[in-house]
């Protein structure tokens, strides 16, 4: 109960359940609680997700003079049909740099199973936007700090997200900062941070590599989409593979993140996801390499925070990418026990 972070109790007593062999009593209590809370097949979507702090397109003149920034995004391919108004179109989210966009969001349809179901990725200008990796007070626990947004890194804070597997499951390592938390694994599916902000995604010493530039590295099972392609492993009906889910679910909250082939980063993640469908989802909105973050509801989070207080920088109002994301909007901006991204302007 006094671990740090704002999980629910619930969420800490199964962790430490399952640190100190109590597995056997976890599961059976997830299982008769998230039975009632599966997705359904079909459906349809009348209407999308409101999203808070919407921003206006670009209105700059064509003649301005802009910062570097990256090419708007084209819209995500659609597997459903009718599509429902806007989806998979982007829309200007977060603040904004000269009248261009730092942020876009698409909504849409994952597959043509879960039809009611919506997947919502986000696209981040790199050029625009400052990506950092924080370590969590107990992921990998011997890490230095912040483990929270504070201090001055509130005025400039326009999201954060989650970071990948307890390490025990993630099948690799991580890298913070000139120091080592776990162990690099040759191959795993690494999210890399360079000095000046850029991002990689690749296989670790295969199209990732250290060097004196690496900043943060967090590894997460192996690459969903490699060169542009599926792994062929990726089906709809993985329960273990790709991360075990609660009542063996195969349709369960899922996140990943993939890079663009100009450089964007991407994020992606839905209440109702496969494994396979969240491969494909990053797929469509760009990827051309991506991996698997965290899964199930308790750990699956992207927010954004605004400044609504133009006299106090430092105060942030959050909100949540879609309704169904279980934690706070305040997560993190106090101590958690998990790692984490943020998203700054720069």
């Amino acid at each position: 109960m006094q671990s740090p972070g704002n999980s629910s109790l619930s969420a800490k007593w199964a962790d430490w359940m399952r640190d100190h062999h109590g597995a056997f009593i976890v599961q059976p209590l997830e299982n008769f609680y998230f039975s009632s809370k599966q997705a359904h097949k079909g459906g349809t979507v009348k209407q999308l997700n409101h999203l808070a702090g919407t921003a206006p397109a670009n209105t700059a003149a064509p003649t301005a003079k802009l910062p570097p920034h990256l090419p708007a995004p084209s819209p995500v391919p659609l597997v459903v049909q009718p599509a429902a108004p806007g989806e998979g179109q982007w829309q200007p989210v977060g603040p904004m740099v000269d009248g261009l966009a730092t942020m876009r969001v698409a909504q849409f349809r994952a597959d043509d199973i879960y039809t009611s179901q919506l997947a919502s990725a986000v696209w981040i200008d790199t050029k625009l936007m400052r990506v950092r990796f924080l370590a969590g007070t107990e992921e990998p626990g011997n890490l230095p700090g912040p483990h929270a947004i504070e201090g001055d890194a509130l005025a400039s804070i326009a999201a954060a997200f989650n970071g990948g597997f307890r390490f025990k499951d993630a099948k690799g390592g991580v890298y913070l900062n000139g120091k080592v938390g776990i162990p690099l694994v040759d191959g795993a599916a690494s999210a890399v941070i360079h000095t000046d902000g850029t991002v990689e995604i690749g296989a670790w010493n295969r199209e990732v590599h250290m060097s004196n530039t690496v900043e943060s590295v967090l590894q997460n099972l192996s690459l969903m989409v490699d060169n542009g392609k599926l792994d062929p492993r990726l089906t709809h009906n993985d329960t273990s593979m790709w991360g075990s889910t609660l009542k063996g679910s195969i349709a369960v909250a899922r996140s990943g993140i993939g890079v663009t082939a100009d450089g964007a980063l991407v994020y992606v993640a839905g209440p109702s996801l496969t494994a396979k469908a969240l491969a494909e989802s990053l797929q469509r909105a760009g990827a051309v390499r991506a991996m698997t973050l965290d899964i199930n509801p308790a750990w699956v989070s992207f927010l954004f925070y605004s400044h609504p207080d133009q006299n106090n920088p430092t105060a942030v109002v959050g909100s949540k990418l879609y309704p169904e994301i279980q934690r706070p909007t305040n997560r993190y901006l106090t101590p958690d026990a998990r790692d984490f991204f943020t998203i700054s302007t720069r």
